[in-house]
Formats: structure tokens, sequence, C-alpha cells
């Protein structure tokens, strides 16, 4: 059951690519003949055309961090796996894709611009503002989540911190060759890939010092800084490229070890319309899935880092619907992780990182894998992908503080790093009373706040699509739609929170606050449609 439910995703969403991929491009009208921001403002640091095989690696490793994973997990756990199997499929291919997608385009054609920018070019300066300080807050919780996980993640497993560190020597290497002209990917491709697994046995047999979770947030910190202000053809570019071979081998060892194995599902189809933990499966199944199906994070990349270095328009779709719909495939290999253990093994998994590693780790053992060498690998892969997740949100952080400012030079880009790190830096050290009066990390007492605001940010980034293909007299039907479903999930969600938590409190406060930011940027987008004969599907 498991290797057909995989089999069946990766054919649907290749037919996907192929029929729906070339209807945005035809209806977007893609055009190879106008220059892109990567080559008009060629920069050599953050303005750089790349090819597009090494740009989908940058992408899918911005966009994935641990979303697909922790997210179809939960969702399975809370609702069963059909119900998030189903989103899973329908929201990657036709609304998180057109999401992705539309970004990025609006990006190439404004000059390389932010999602929040563009929106105050076609929606209105104040609420163009309004959106990019929405952005900018999102952007800062999730350096925080992210170096917090990071740094938990190389306090509790050396050998993760000493092969991310390999990973990284290797990725610098990789770039210095692919540079110089001398060899051609492949080549490089067929020596690096290998030397970037050796980094497991080297983990393994040689981990990291132990050090408290504290000094590996200060290293993690230094790293941003550095990876940020570095060209892109130095770290970026390549470390991306290699570091999307770590989910090519997840999937392949994991699909063959689900074909020799023959697990079966251990966790139901259904499991009710509410969860005592998170809701109705209306509306938080979709907001819980999250990156597996549509996040508004990806707008933001695909706006930022992607968009500066699309060498022609035809890469887009490849770059960041494709990127999209691995990123599916990735989120049923999760759910497929969750749905073969046992309730016991997954309490034993406790984290959804845990459970996810707990799960690829009894695929890989079907393979002869040994099943700590299996949990290490999956490790790896995730730390990888958080990584990159950070310092590429620290690089779109710095691009909204430029775009903010109208400020962009030399000093700008160091100045503007330290700027996207200061927020972080201060608050990620602190503790925050929880619901039951024990310390937490300060980004977990909003934590069921990032997911409706995530959602509502993919809302504005597709409404601003529908109002610039609208200014551009094209039809716009397929993404009204998407929009439309993307308000009213975390509106209602929104809605609940500030019902359940009351205004006095800071998660019932902050969702009333976002409830009305929505309301303002819905109204002001719908708005701006109406102003003209209406062109739908």
């Amino acid at each position: 059951m498991l290797p057909t439910i995989l089999l069946v995703s990766a054919v649907i969403f290749f037919f996907a690519y192929r029929i729906y991929g070339s209807f945005l491009s035809n209806r977007c009208g893609l055009d190879d003949t106008i220059q892109t921001p990567a080559i008009e403002k060629e920069d050599g640091v953050d303005y750089s055309p790349a090819r597009a095989s090494v740009l989908f690696g940058h992408h899918f490793s911005s966009i994935a961090g641990a979303g697909p994973i922790v997210g179809p997990i939960l969702a399975a756990t809370y609702f069963g796996w059909g119900p998030t199997w189903v989103w899973i499929l329908v929201g990657a291919i036709f609304v998180g894709g057109v999401h992705d997608f539309g970004s990025a385009f609006m990006s190439l054609r404004h000059g390389g611009r932010s999602i929040a920018d563009v929106m105050k070019s076609l929606v209105g300066g104040k609420a163009g503002k309004l959106f990019l300080l929405f952005v900018l807050l999102a952007l800062v919780y999730v350096i925080i989540v992210f170096l917090d996980l990071t740094a938990s993640t190389f306090t509790k497993q050396p050998a993760v911190a000493s092969a991310s560190g390999w990973f990284i020597l290797v990725a610098v290497l990789f770039g210095m060759l692919l540079r110089s002209g001398k060899f051609s990917l492949r080549s490089l491709a067929l020596l690096f890939f290998p030397l970037t697994f050796l980094g497991l046995l080297i983990g393994h047999y040689f981990p990291a010092p132990i050090l408290s979770k504290d000094v590996w947030i200060s290293l993690t910190l230094l790293y941003c800084f550095c990876a940020a202000v570095l060209p892109v053809g130095v770290l970026l570019q390549p470390r991306d490229f290699l570091s999307a071979g770590f989910l090519y081998a997840i999937l392949a060892l994991g699909a063959l070890g689900m074909l020799v194995a023959g697990e079966s599902l251990q966790l139901p189809i259904f499991l009710g319309w509410e969860s005592e933990k998170l809701g109705m499966l209306v509306p938080f199944l979709f907001i819980t899935v999250a990156c597996g199906a549509c996040s508004g994070f990806h707008s933001i990349v695909a706006s930022g880092t992607t968009s500066k270095q699309i060498r022609k328009e035809s890469d887009t779709r490849r770059v960041t619907y494709g990127s999209m719909l691995l990123e599916g495939v990735l989120a049923v290999f999760a759910l497929a992780c969750v749905a073969v253990l046992s309730v016991g093994e997954r309490e034993s998994g406790g984290t959804p990182v845990g459970i996810f590693a707990a799960g690829a780790s009894k695929f890989f053992s079907a393979l002869g894998v040994p099943a700590h060498l299996g949990v290490e690998f999956a490790m790896l892969a995730i730390s990888t992908f958080l990584l990159t997740t950070l310092d590429t949100c620290t690089r779109l952080t710095r691009f909204l503080i430029e775009e903010f400012f109208n400020w962009r030079n030399q000093a700008s880009r160091y100045f503007g790093t330290i700027g996207a790190l200061l927020l972080p830096a201060l608050l990620v050290f602190q503790s925050f009373p929880g619901p039951d009066g024990s310390l937490q990390p300060v980004w977990k007492a909003i934590w069921p706040l990032f997911g409706a605001t995530n959602q509502l940010l993919a809302a504005f980034a597709l409404l601003t699509f529908v109002v610039y293909l609208r200014m551009r007299g094209a039809r716009y039907g397929f993404a009204l739609w998407p929009a439309v479903l993307m308000i009213i999930m975390p509106m209602i969600a929104l809605g609940w929170m500030y019902w359940n938590n009351g205004a006095n409190s800071l998660i019932g406060a902050t969702s009333l606050v976002m409830f009305a930011l929505g309301c303002y940027l819905t109204f002001v987008s719908w708005r701006q449609v109406r102003t003209n004969k209406l062109n739908l599907d």
C-alpha cells in the first residue's frame, strides 16, 4: 500500500508538471527574449544568473526546510493520512505551485523586487508597506525558530554538527571549481556528491565537541552573517545544489526500501473531523500541512534570492513549479514515514523530525543500512535544509531592509545583514512562560500563530498575482480561487484563536491584529481587481 501511494503521487505530480505547468507558462506568457534581472543587474553577489539545475537545488533547499516533513506528520497524526494525502496533492498542484510560480514571475517582471515591493507597486504604497513589515516580522520569526532548532540538533547530535561543517567545506570547494570554468557540472557532480555523503561517516566517527546550545546559537549566527554577505556563487548556489542530493537519495532509498520491506499502514486513514490538540479539520488541516501544499514563505524566496538568479524566463516553471511538486513528493514520503510506525514507535520518536527519522530508517534498514546510521542520515538531511533556509532567510531579510529604506550599496550588504540578525540574536536567547508556567523559547509562545500567518502571507501573494494578471488583461481565475481558499482558511483560524484565547493574551491580541490586517489587505487588493471589468476563466 505504501509504495502504491508514493508511486501514484509521483505519477500525478509528473503529469501535473507537464500539463498544468505548461498551462501556467502559456497563460503568463513566459518570454526568453526578455532580459531577466539576473542578466540585467548582474553584480556577482546577489544578482547572478545560474543554470536551472543549480538554481533548482537552491530554491528547493530554501523552501523545504523541515516544513514538508513536520506539517504532514502532524496533520496525519491528528486527522489521518487520507485527508492529509489529498490536500498535499491538490494543494501542491493547484495552490502552492501557482503561488510559487506567480511570485517568481511577478518579481522577474519587476526587476527582481520582493513580493512586498511588487504589492506596493500594484496595490498601493500603504498596503505595500504594511505587507513589507508583515513579511519582515515573519522572516525574523523564521530565523529565530530555525536558529533554535539547528542549535538544538547540534547539541543533541554532535555527529550531525560535524557532518554539516564538512558539507559546507565541500560546497565551497565545489563552487570554486565550478566557477573556474575548467570542469563541467556533470563531472563535478559525480565527484562531489560522494564527497558530500562521506560527511555521514565523518560525522559518525568524528563527532563535533559537545557544546552548549547557546554556543551553537552564537556559531550559527556567525555562519548566517558570512553566508548572507558572500556572493551567491561562493556558497549558496553550490551548497544548495549538493544539498538537493540528500533529498534525492532519501527519496530513492526510501522508495526502494518500501518495496523491499513490505510494511503495512499503522495509521488510520481518517481520525475524525476534530482534534483535541489542533481543532477542526477545516481549517487546521490546511494550515498544519503548510509547506507540503502551500506556504507563504515560498513567495519570499521565489521573489527574493531565486528571481535574482533565473537566467531565462522559461526556467521559472522548472525551478518554482517543479520544486513545489517535488516538495509534495517529500511531503508524501514524510506521510509514509509516520504511517508505517506504531503508536509506541511514534511516541518514542517524540518530535515530528524524530518520527520522520525513525520511519525513514525503517525503510533504509530493509536495504541493509544500520538503523542508527539511517537515523543520522535523515537528521543530517534535515539539518542541511535548516541551515539552507536559515541563511537564505538572513539574505532575504537584508533585501527587504534595503527595499524599505531604498538603500542598496556595499554598506547595506554588511550593515543590512547585521540589522537582519540583530533582533533574532536578542530574542533567541530569551525564554517566555508557557501555559503551564514553565519557561520555553520565545518562538514557542506564539507558535500556534505561525501556521495561520504563514498561510495569510500566501493569500496576499496570490491576491497580488491576481491584481497583476488583471492589470495585464490576462484571465486570472486559476489564481483567484486558490487566493480565496488561502484567505478563508487562515482567517477562520485567526478568529478561532482570538475567540479561545481572548484579547488580553499574547496569542489572542496578535490574532486580532493579523485578522484586521488580513481584512484590510484583502479589501484593498480586491478593490484594485474590481476597477475594471472582470476577466475570469
